[in-house]
């Protein structure tokens, strides 16, 4: 039975377009409420709120000068589900204008990674992200470290699902002319600069390194072309144009002190990148280290690691990418996946 559906989620994110188009596909009638003019989904029913950009380092107040307005939504309407992503953002939000309606709509909630696991000052926002949690009917979580978070707030086990969204890509294969990538988000849990710091030390290497930086302000971007003379930046692009330099890469790193089950991962996996990734629970969920990728937790085994990766490229590559295809083949289509989150959903 079709239901009407009401998200309020980033529409310019690529985590929101999965599930959006998704449940468009599947018939249902599909609402975003959106905080962006950008949306890449497919639904036909867009509500923009306001054109304020996101700050992904958090203090987005001016999301609640939109709470009337969101509320009037809802109650004109009537959705039978509401989803809303990130918890104490988005959710709080949700929740709140949901109270303020008076709609008898089942609320779920999408917990991403670092809203639940390193929120901006903890002391409220774990406060926050429990009241969102402990008044949701069904909450998703992308990764099992995320669900014992969520458990640790007093969360019964039966109201989550724990599983990732994963990929549909049909590329074809590209000469991989670029050496290092990394394609996380520019905010602290990233730790970019750390990591372009360390690759300092392999100037002399003459490597070709992209770092694309989603949401990256003007200002932070100039800064970090101009310290950083040896590597290339690239603004927030189109997913396609990204997935294209995906393609093209030998090595893919990330730094991320948590996570969720980094859907970037998943695309450099499928693409035949060599990860290399920081030693945290979500990454050793996926990679065995010196098997079908590597694990790093300081400079030292990072460089290292790098290092031999590049000289026994030729050697190591293509072991490498059969595991991680066979792999996402198994764990990460998207198809598959979807439909484990929509029968948790309408349950």
């Amino acid at each position: 039975m079709n239901k009407k559906i009401f998200f309020l989620a980033d529409a310019k994110q690529i985590h929101t377009a999965k599930w959006v188009d998704y449940f468009v596909k599947q018939g249902h009638e599909v609402h975003l409420a959106t905080f962006t003019l950008t949306n890449r989904t497919i639904t036909p029913n867009v509500h923009f709120l306001t054109d304020k950009k996101k700050n992904p380092k958090g203090g987005n107040y001016h999301y609640f000068s939109s709470l009337k307005q969101l509320a009037s939504l809802l109650k004109e309407i009537e959705p039978d589900i509401i989803n809303a992503h990130f918890s104490y953002s988005m959710g709080f939000l949700a929740l709140l204008a949901q109270k303020m309606s008076g709609v008898s709509a089942e609320f779920s909630v999408v917990c991403h990674g670092t809203d639940v696991l390193i929120p901006p000052m903890p002391p409220i926002t774990n406060q926050i992200n429990k009241y969102v949690l402990r008044n949701s009917d069904k909450i998703f979580a992308v990764s099992s470290q995320i669900r014992d978070k969520i458990e640790g707030f007093g969360i019964e086990p039966e109201k989550i699902f724990v599983g990732q969204y994963g990929i549909d890509l049909d590329v074809e294969s590209k000469e991989k002319d670029i050496d290092i990538l990394s394609n996380r988000t520019y905010e602290p849990n990233a730790r970019i600069e750390m990591m372009l710091d360390y690759l300092e030390e392999l100037d002399d290497m003459k490597l070709n390194v992209v770092f694309v930086l989603p949401d990256v302000k003007d200002d932070e971007f100039d800064v970090l072309v101009k310290r950083y003379k040896n590597v290339k930046f690239y603004k927030p692009m189109p997913y396609d144009e990204m997935i294209n330099l995906v393609n093209r890469s030998k090595v893919y790193i990330s730094a991320t002190k948590s996570d969720g089950t980094s859907l970037s991962l998943f695309e450099a996996m499928e693409l035949g990148c060599i990860p290399l990734v920081s030693d945290i629970i979500s990454n050793r969920s996926l990679i065995l280290d010196s098997v079908n990728g590597f694990l790093f937790y300081n400079k030292e085994q990072f460089l290292d690691k790098l290092v031999y990766i590049l000289n026994n490229y030729d050697e190591i590559a293509q072991e490498i990418r059969n595991i991680n295809k066979n792999l996402i083949s198994e764990i990460g289509d998207y198809e598959t996946q979807m439909q484990k989150h929509e029968e948790f959903l309408l349950s």
